[in-house]
């Protein structure tokens, strides 16, 4: 019997560890875990940098934690730190990755991933299953071919041949699962192949490290811990495995926790913690348990997770993690890597231009009546490529910085004028008067600018949103301007929100949502008005024992200038750091 309901609580084991443990203390470090965050599963590594375990140990360790009802699984780090005599040239790779064009380092690899099927039935392999080598070796066999190209088929031929076949050979009851990174936008050029590697794997798990923003090398916003096991999931469904973190770059202790909570908020069937020798004995084990248990217990009443469907396809790249940093102001996301012809609204963002139809599929949703949203990015791109059908937005190569904003009132023509908080930078996309429409602007001097176009085409409406050139500082736009953008995003669901900047909405399809707002980004506790569609009567808070229910602030008719449904509008408060799970009652 596991220790929560809705995920499992995992933890990995690395090589290092695993050799160096004394079996006298294995009793108090798994006493530590289980007490705090319960262990339902562990991955025990026997390889990593090239450092092999004895079998003697890891059968050891496998009987220890199968005795104390703990199901065990292999993990496998395909990295290796020896040099090759005679091949000095293969020292370029980076972080140790293997050259997969080199026999010996792949024989090597064969042969441990072979030592570890024959121990355990399920191995995962770490993400540094990636190839940044550019040796002599590489060259040749790369040719005329793109890095990515080369790389890409590559993966795939060790997949099959050195990683998969093998292990089943030996063993073929083990099911051999790829961890993904966090770095999606970057997978193609590494040689990560989601697309054909769900079919070779037997399954894909999802690294949901985002550490602190400021100081971590990879440029992840926050929101991805949630919206990559979203993507993954709809890339293989029911085939993902789980989230996992780590404490690295921690700081302070609610990046670690926040890391945990929107991995959990994602239906993350485990939670991983890396590692059991790097929070071993630390104080965010004891923290993290006591929210684990509150989230299990919370995730109970939730259902499956909605979101404006995100269009990002297979190894694409461009305007990179732009869905993150809207998803961290109050957008939910529901990001996937196939065309979701039956949602009602559709993201685009240049990133789905890798799909060489995106045009074509564009055109039709928006035709049968799709309500579209695509950014300055996309729109670029496809000038040239038939977007001018759509839209008479052009791009000149110039940009614009807003002193001042101007917002459309929501129930009249009048509009009004908000000044900017700090200097943001947009691509001035220019359009004609009258054949697309403005609905927010910046402005600055005599000159305003769109951020939001509005193009009807068919039977539905086609959106361009102009994104800042610096993507981080949406959060910096003031709040009636996030409303804006909030207000066009949502008009397909259920429930949207207005407030201060970098509230996070996460929403599911049993009427319910959770609020979160993200810890140093905000500034106190601060007023979020949660906008209902259709008539209701509360709105019940979860997760408090007291003053749990919230009536109606306000009840909105039918606009006669949007023709949106009534709504009615509750006032809640949000705390940095804070989740709150809430359920709307008719």
């Amino acid at each position: 019997m596991g220790h929560y309901k809705n995920f499992k609580s995992v933890i990995y084991c690395p090589v290092h560890w695993v050799q160096r443990v004394r079996e006298e203390e294995l009793e108090e470090q798994f006493s530590f875990y289980d007490k705090y965050v319960g262990v339902d599963k562990v991955y025990v590594e026997p390889f990593r940098s090239g450092e092999l375990a004895s079998r003697e140990k890891l059968l050891l360790l496998k009987s220890f934690f199968e005795k104390h009802g703990v199901e065990v699984a292999g993990g496998f780090t395909t990295t290796s730190a020896r040099e090759v005599p005679g091949k000095e040239h293969k020292s370029q790779r980076l972080f140790d990755t293997y050259c997969y064009t080199d026999k010996d380092f792949r024989a090597e690899i064969q042969k441990s991933i072979e030592f570890t099927a024959g121990i355990f039935d399920e191995i995962i392999l770490d993400d540094f299953y990636f190839t940044n080598c550019t040796c002599e070796d590489c060259i040749k066999a790369k040719g005329n071919r793109s890095w990515q190209e080369f790389r890409l088929a590559l993966m795939k031929d060790v997949s099959e041949n050195v990683i998969v076949g093998p292990a089943k050979k030996v063993n073929p009851k083990c099911k051999v699962v790829i961890k993904y990174p966090n770095w999606m936008e970057s997978y193609a050029e590494a040689g990560y192949n989601p697309g054909e590697q769900k079919d070779i794997f037997d399954g894909v798990y999802t690294g949901t490290e985002t550490r602190n923003v400021m100081d971590q090398d990879q440029n992840l916003p926050r929101y991805l811990s949630y919206s990559l096991v979203r993507w993954m999931e709809n890339l293989s469904p029911g085939r993902n495995g789980g989230g996992w973190f780590d404490a690295y770059q921690c700081y302070p202790m609610e990046d670690y926790l926040e890391q945990a909570y929107l991995t959990a908020f994602s239906r993350a069937r485990e939670l991983m913690i890396f590692c059991w020798p790097l929070v071993y004995d630390h104080y965010f084990i004891p923290t993290l348990g006591f929210q684990m248990q509150k989230i299990d217990a919370l995730m109970s009443n939730v259902g499956e997770c909605l979101g404006v469907a995100e269009y990002h396809p297979v190894n694409a790249q461009g305007e990179d993690h732009l869905a993150d940093y809207l998803g961290m102001q109050g957008i939910p996301f529901e990001p996937t890597p196939f065309f979701p012809e039956k949602a009602k609204t559709i993201f685009f963002t240049a990133a789905s231009t890798a799909d060489g139809c995106v045009m074509e599929k564009l055109e039709k949703f928006v035709r049968d009546g799709g309500h579209a949203i695509v950014t300055s990015g996309f729109v670029k791109q496809m000038l040239g490529n038939g977007i001018e059908q759509m839209t008479s937005i052009r791009y000149r190569d110039r940009h614009l910085t807003a002193t001042h904003y101007q917002v459309q009132s929501p129930d009249s023509w009048e509009q009004y004028k908000i000044p900017a908080t700090r200097p943001i930078t947009f691509p001035l996309m220019e359009h004609r008067n009258n054949t697309s429409w403005m609905l927010l602007k910046g402005m600055t001097s005599e000159k305003n600018f769109p951020i939001l176009i509005r193009d009807c085409y068919g039977k539905g409406q086609m959106i361009t949103l102009v994104v800042p050139d610096n993507f981080s500082d949406i959060q910096e736009l003031p709040r009636d301007v996030l409303n804006a953008i909030r207000y066009e995003f949502s008009k397909n669901l259920d429930v949207y929100i207005e407030c201060a900047k970098n509230v996070g909405l996460f929403q599911y399809d049993n009427g319910t949502f959770i609020t979160y707002a993200y810890e140093y980004m905000n500034e106190g506790p601060q007023p979020c008005y949660v906008h209902v569609r259709g008539n209701a009567k509360k709105l019940v808070c979860l997760n408090r024992k007291r003053d749990n229910e919230v009536e109606p602030y306000r009840h909105v008719p039918e606009n006669k200038w949007t023709h949106d449904p009534a709504e009615t509008i509750f006032k809640i408060s949000t705390h940095p750091d804070v989740f709150d799970f809430w359920k709307v009652e008719s």
